[in-house]
């Protein structure tokens, strides 16, 4: 399981929820940002996405990629990179979305571990709509729901790096 970390970055009447988890995997830094800069591979490591082609017009990696993250609840999400750092960092911003979110960005940071193990870093800061309403909504559901998915999807990367299988719906990380 990731090691889990949650705050609450700014002004009350403005709150951001930001949520960063790490998982330290055994697969070297090359292979890890090998699977994680193909950025419309996404559907093969997180057990919530059915699909994520790259939007046509746009590079297939690096910044201004794009793809449409169809998920296997009916939701759907279009990500950006906004920075791409060589086997370092990938910040991605969530441009449209189905779900209630203001707004959204998430970071991938990778770093070699001293056991030769690389340490995988997610971040995802997020608003959703609804003002105080929404603010109520992300501490009574969504808080819990996001840190879950985000584990998954850390699991699922996990998963896939050492197994090479493919992540799909209805995925239960292995113990």
């Amino acid at each position: 399981m990731a090691t889990a970390e949650r705050r609450r970055a700014c002004p009350e009447d403005n709150p951001v929820a930001t949520i960063t988890l790490k998982r330290t995997v055994d697969t070297p830094i090359e292979r890890v940002w090998e699977v994680l800069s193909d950025f419309g591979g996404i559907h093969r490591f997180h057990p919530g996405v059915k699909s994520s082609p790259i939007t046509d017009g746009t590079p297939s990696s690096g910044v201004g990629a794009e793809r449409v993250c169809h998920l296997y609840d009916g939701n759907h999400l279009t990500e950006r990179v906004t920075e791409s750092v060589d086997q370092r960092k990938l910040a991605i911003d969530v441009v449209d979305s189905s779900m209630p979110m203001k707004t959204a960005n998430g970071t991938f940071e990778v770093q070699t571990a001293a056991d030769g193990k690389t340490e995988v870093s997610l971040t995802m800061a997020y608003k959703l709509k609804f003002g105080p309403l929404g603010a109520v909504m992300d501490k009574l559901v969504l808080e819990k729901s996001m840190t879950r998915s985000l584990d998954a999807l850390l699991a699922g990367l996990d998963q896939h790096l050492t197994t090479g299988e493919t992540i799909g719906e209805g995925w239960v990380p292995v113990a």
